[in-house]
């Protein structure tokens, strides 16, 4: 349980960054926004005008956490939910990941940002056609990251649809057999997908040939020849998988490690917030009241490192002394290891990590100096 005077200090600097705070939300008087301090969601339905009474009262109030509906509705301070006539929703996927102890999924964030990208890139943009203008990616503030799309073509579409998708991304029922066929020549090929073909095909082309190049011998080791590799590589550009006379079983057994590359199915993309129309998800820019860090708007996801980027900024290198309540692991956090701390060992740290360790339970303010 968190000191409630230490938590009215954390709301003071929460305050502050939400006096200038970037948000950058579509159709914000549109939005059904809700708040949390006990748990993410306390209260729902209210609604802002505009950004500046949606400012002053994140300043003035200061919740733990704050989300806004993926929804945009006609009146969305209405209730029940059926009075605020949705007029769409943006396309949201979750990736979250999950791991044992209060700090193990932090050093998996990685794994979470390979999938994002594969996501975004992959599927959102090449498979759906979504242009980069119409998604927005966003560090979740915790565990994960949130990919709004805000594509006009895909606003309108229902629940069931939104499942469909979330299937096709994590590989629900694929089969990579299904993408050979035996040819009726004689000799017969082995006939499959081309790398310049789109969707789950391609991928799987070319997937096969970023294997050979990079880990040839986990195929076959007769690939760690150049030569035959070549020849290979060079019948899948043209769909004829036979140039090395695998036998059919056989070639089915070495590339099912490569099928498995796929789809986002390594970390857990959340059905639920995909499929549900009038879900409420974390205002992008917001901070996340379990780690006082930013869900942060992502312009460059190859140079973002959570561990670093997410922190609040603070003026005059701020710093506070805290005391541990119970035993912490080491991390790498702000760019640096943290080494690990034993209960009741007092530290004075940056201001932004001092009040993760709060935040996340583990300690307790015990003094704050401003200047050092």
């Amino acid at each position: 349980m968190i000191d409630g005077n230490d938590l009215q200090k954390i709301r003071a600097i929460f305050a502050k960054y939400y006096d200038t705070a970037e948000f950058k939300i579509a159709a914000l008087e549109q939005r059904e926004f809700g708040i949390g301090n006990r748990k993410k969601i306390d209260s729902r339905h209210l609604s802002f005008a505009n950004l500046s009474e949606f400012r002053n009262y994140l300043c003035n109030n200061t919740p733990l956490f704050v989300s806004h509906s993926t929804a945009y509705y006609e009146f969305p301070g209405a209730t029940p939910i059926q009075k605020k006539q949705r007029r769409g929703a943006d396309l949201v996927f979750d990736l979250d990941i999950h791991a044992e102890g209060k700090y193990g999924a932090y050093e998996k964030l990685d794994d979470v940002k390979q999938d994002l990208q594969r996501l975004a890139n992959d599927f959102i943009k090449n498979d759906f056609g979504i242009k980069k203008e119409h998604i927005l990616q966003v560090f979740s503030g915790n565990r994960g990251y949130h990919v709004h799309v805000r594509d006009p073509a895909y606003l309108d579409l229902g629940s069931e649809e939104r499942r469909e998708l979330v299937d096709y991304v994590m590989g629900q029922g694929l089969n990579y057999l299904d993408f050979f066929i035996e040819s009726d020549t004689k000799p017969a090929r082995l006939l499959g997908p081309r790398p310049d073909e789109g969707g789950y095909r391609g991928r799987f082309a070319r997937q096969t040939i970023k294997a050979l190049m990079e880990k040839p011998s986990e195929i076959s080791r007769i690939f760690s020849n150049k030569e035959k590799r070549d020849f290979f590589i060079s019948g899948v550009n043209e769909g004829n998988w036979s140039r090395m006379s695998f036998k059919y079983d056989d070639l089915k057994k070495r590339l099912a490690h490569v099928a498995e590359t796929l789809p986002v199915r390594c970390v857990d993309t959340d059905v639920g917030v995909t499929q549900d129309l009038s879900k409420l998800i974390r205002v992008p820019n917001s901070i996340h009241g379990e780690t006082g860090w930013i869900a942060k708007i992502i312009d460059d996801i190859e140079k973002f490192d959570p561990l670093k980027d997410a922190f609040i900024e603070t003026k005059n290198k701020e710093t506070m002394k805290i005391k541990f309540t119970e035993d912490v692991p080491e991390l790498v956090l702000m760019g640096e290891t943290k080494e690990a701390f034993k209960k009741d060992d007092e530290k004075e740290f940056p201001m932004p990590l001092a009040i993760f360790y709060v935040l996340k339970g583990s300690a307790n303010i015990s003094d704050q100096k401003s200047g050092k």
